[in-house]
């Protein structure tokens, strides 16, 4: 589970948003959409911890940690889906890889391309 509590961003005089209180919970699948510019690639930075808020704060769950992939559409061209989302995690058997990607609902997608 991520916490957002009370965010807030701004850079200089102008205030990306404020007051921000978001709970995304276990199961549930999000997402985030709005104008160009109007902060949706700042507001996962901030949830990722790549930049800090400029008030408030964003916990995880205990035992909880956040993985990021780039939007670099071309980074894992060489890389397979599978091998993609196993990057930085600890998960020795390709079997227990699968279930990893079925988890996040990766059910039916050719994992092997």
């Amino acid at each position: 589970m991520i916490t957002v509590s009370n965010v807030a961003v701004q850079f200089g005089k102008r205030v990306l948003y404020n007051d921000v209180n978001l709970k995304f919970t276990n199961g549930n699948i999000y997402g985030i959409i709005g104008a160009n510019g109007a902060g949706k690639s700042t507001f996962l930075k901030v949830i990722s911890g790549e930049l800090d808020p400029t008030k408030g704060s964003v916990t995880l769950g205990p035992g909880e940690r956040l993985s990021v992939l780039s939007q670099d559409h071309f980074k894992f061209d060489e890389h397979t889906v599978l091998d993609t989302v196993l990057m930085g995690q600890e998960i020795p058997e390709q079997e227990t890889g699968r279930r990893l990607l079925r988890r996040h609902l990766f059910r039916s997608y050719p994992v092997g391309k």
